[in-house]
């Protein structure tokens, strides 16, 4: 898609409850989204990265779409689970931020995902983020990104809070189609309190790039 779509054209475009099994899809109301006046960057180069965090859509687009897609409890897999690791693996239910951002050509998508993958190399020391309460970036490093979309990031980013501990960690994947820009962040409520592994759940990441493809 070369064109920037309007916002009507990428709420079309955006996930819906008919294309998954297992999850629970809604949009955010109006006091649920976050701008980029909202989210606090202590380093320029970071903005970026502290965005996509925050659910945020990159640079200057025309048009947004934004849903926020929750995965259901498998009640039988967590009252079969036999070990820790089962039972942790039954837990790992996730919250992902979904937005679907559409720009007036092709370079200035290019330039915003640029800003990005800049960002995600030069802040991997750790960055002050903030938006509802503040926190320090602990770390961020690259992940290996799913093979979709014209080019793709995924990265892992994990907050501090003051006492010194650590929040549990936000996984993010990002990849652009033309002059769309598709961003996942997802959390796990359990995985500041344990050791719960999960990733951005890629029936969505698959789903939303069939539907942009």
């Amino acid at each position: 898609m070369s064109e920037a779509l309007t916002a009507a054209q990428l709420d079309k475009l955006s996930l819906a409850a008919s294309d998954l099994k297992g999850f629970l899809v809604k949009e955010p109301g109006a006091a649920e989204v976050l701008t980029q006046e909202d989210v606090r960057t202590g380093e320029a180069d970071c903005a970026a990265v502290s965005q996509v965090m925050w659910g945020v859509a990159l640079g200057d687009p025309a048009a947004t779409a934004l849903r926020r897609v929750t995965s259901e409890l498998d009640n039988a897999a967590i009252d079969a689970a036999d070990s820790e690791e089962e039972l942790d693996a039954a837990l790992a239910v996730t919250s992902t931020t979904v937005s679907l951002a559409s720009y007036d050509s092709p370079e200035q998508a290019r330039t915003a995902f640029k800003s990005l993958s800049s960002g995600i190399a030069e802040c991997d020391g750790g960055f002050q983020s903030g938006a509802i309460g503040t926190g320090d970036t602990g770390k961020v490093s690259s992940d290996t990104p799913p093979e979709v979309g014209g080019e793709t990031v995924a990265f892992t980013a994990t907050l501090g809070q003051d006492d010194g501990g650590l929040l549990g960690p936000t996984r993010a994947v990002v990849f652009r189609h033309g002059s769309t820009i598709a961003q996942f962040s997802t959390v796990n409520p359990n995985a500041g309190v344990s050791d719960i592994d999960f990733d951005v759940p890629s029936t969505l990441v698959e789903a939303q790039d069939a539907k942009l493809g």
